[in-house]
């Protein structure tokens, strides 16, 4: 239950503290006072979003705090999951700073929203008139149904069920889309291997066939200067280069020995006609090794022009790009073919995951189809309670063939107020009153039964008066005999019931609008009771009926 609300720096309030008991808290106030920002602060601990306009004052920060006593709950698995200090006494806060940052707290452990917002939605129910329009809405519908019948578990499972489903789908759709484009390039990509694996490259060749195509182009002109080479160095009969240095040679020959130098040159003639004679050795050797062979030249142009061709085809520069792409092409099909096999797989398993929700589903819709009439005759006692007996509610499920996060059913209410009178669709016939009576209705029935420690109930009794108002008041009282009830209210009947009751108030402080609270006891309370019920002029009249109202001599 929530023991105690601190709210600083929040819209028109300052600073308030609000202790709460267990029982029935009521809250009152005139339109305007400030009951909604109390509850927008309430909000905030409970994971709603944050906005730096709630700042009373833009120099601080705002801060919500709200101490709930979960002891008794069964939480401590929560606690444990998310790293955080269980305690009986737990304190869940939010600050927002002047820049609109918020962060939220869990026993001062920072924690986010969501952390936040799952332990608050095991502590507290919050009901809004705006929530009458739920009552249209099928996915609501279903939502209170399945509380009732205590489907969570299944609900759960069926939910994890077609998630993996809708994932599994999705991956089997995109691949699927995947090879039906791979398909059309398949025919492209295997003709492009095809030619690359018959012309059989090989990383080095390019060079080594320009380089021979350069020879074999000029075989004759190499012959014929390699040729003349050789016969001027050592094989020509008259005056070869050869000849006329050994010539040289032997002039100097008889100076060996009369001095350093001259001994330097005969060393070096030496030297120069053994490499020279070398030199006309490999020239010769070259010149008999140059082949004039058309026939090759034109099988080695042939391949170059394959090699250019496919270079330029295929806008790569080099044999080792053509052999990248060929080895990317073979990838490319060898994965279009491991993406067959998965897609493949991929149709099994979503088969599979389609049935194994599908059952899921149907047993949540047999579980609902079962707890209808034990749902329906409950809510009809508890409408009776409320001031219409006479009413009738008929629930009816129809399945889909399509499944929805819900499941398969589509649910419709039927509703009539008075007898003989056939049930029409809620959203036609109910009355703004009525609604807020049957959205009542299942509230306390559904709060029974998932055990919620505390429920809000934030202006639902708009559209109710007199004799139906009291009605109202005997089954929020009789609900805060189970749980902890607070209601905000402006009917004084409701207000009577309460075991504890707040006046929300604004007044003006240092030349600003500001919201304050008062706890009522005693007169002030009959005060209180006496103004709702006759306004801004009180009356004896309306004292005497306040008294009654509390049960007061």
């Amino acid at each position: 239950m929530l023991r105690a609300l601190q709210i600083e720096n929040y819209a028109l309030i300052r600073s308030l503290e609000i202790a709460f008991d267990k029982g029935f808290t009521v809250i009152t106030g005139e339109t305007g006072a400030g009951k909604s920002i109390l509850m927008g602060a309430l909000s905030l601990i409970l994971g709603s979003r944050a906005e730096t306009d709630v700042l009373h004052d833009k120099t601080r920060k705002c801060i919500v705090e709200g101490v709930f006593d979960i002891e008794g709950l069964s939480l401590q698995g929560f606690f444990e999951e998310n790293d955080l200090d269980y305690q009986p006494l737990t304190t869940l806060r939010r600050e927002i700073n002047e820049h609109g940052k918020s962060r939220a707290f869990i026993n001062d452990t920072p924690v986010n929203l969501t952390t936040l917002r799952t332990l608050a939605s095991s502590l507290i129910d919050i009901h809004s008139q705006h929530q009458n329009l739920l009552l249209l809405d099928s996915t609501f519908r279903l939502g209170i149904l399945d509380q009732y019948a205590d489907n969570a578990s299944l609900r759960t499972n069926y939910h994890n069920a077609l998630t993996h489903y809708l994932q599994v789908e999705q991956q089997r759709q995109e691949l699927k889309t995947a090879c039906a484009e791979a398909a059309l390039r398949q025919e492209y990509l295997q003709f492009t291997l095809d030619e690359l694996d018959k012309a059989q490259l090989q990383s080095d060749e390019q060079e080594q066939i320009e380089q021979s195509i350069r020879l074999l182009s000029h075989a004759e002109e190499i012959k014929t200067h390699l040729y003349a080479a050789t016969q001027q160095l050592s094989e020509s009969e008259q005056g070869n280069v050869l000849q006329e240095l050994k010539a040289i040679q032997s002039e100097c020959q008889p100076l060996h020995g009369l001095g350093p130098d001259i001994d330097d040159i005969l060393r070096r003639l030496d030297e120069a006609i053994v490499e020279l004679g070398d030199i006309s050795y490999e020239i010769s050797r070259k010149e008999s090794e140059v082949e004039v062979n058309p026939a090759e030249l034109e099988r080695l142009n042939e391949r170059i022009d394959l090699i250019y061709t496919l270079q330029h085809k295929y806008q790569v520069d080099s044999v080792s790009g053509l052999l990248e792409l060929a080895e990317k092409l073979r990838q490319e099909l060898t994965q279009q073919s491991d993406n067959e096999e998965r897609l493949h797989e991929l149709e099994r398993e979503s088969t599979q995951a389609e049935q194994a929700a599908r059952n899921l589903a149907t047993q949540l819709s047999k579980s609902r189809q079962k707890a209808i009439p034990a749902f329906q005759k409950e809510l009809g006692q508890r409408l009776s309670q409320l001031g219409m007996p006479d009413s009738r509610i008929e629930i009816r499920l129809e399945q889909d063939t399509e499944m929805h996060p819900s499941g398969i059913d589509r649910i419709s209410i039927l509703f009539s107020a008075n007898k003989g009178v056939e049930p029409a669709d809620l959203s036609k016939v109910a009355s703004g009153g009525e609604m807020s009576r049957i959205m009542l209705a299942l509230k306390s029935i559904i709060t029974d039964s998932t055990l919620l420690p505390t429920v809000i109930f934030d202006e639902i009794d708009t559209g109710i008066s007199g004799e139906t108002a009291n009605k109202v008041a005997a089954v929020m009282h009789a609900l805060s005999l189970r749980h902890q009830v607070i209601a905000i209210t402006h009917l004084p009947q409701i207000a009577a019931k309460g075991d504890q009751h707040y006046r929300v108030f604004k007044e003006n402080r240092g030349g600003q609008a500001v919201t304050d609270l008062q706890l009522l006891e005693g007169d002030s309370r009959v005060e209180a009771l006496a103004g709702m019920l006759g306004g801004d002029h009180i009356t004896d009249t309306a004292r005497a009926t306040a008294r009654e109202l509390l049960h007061i001599q």
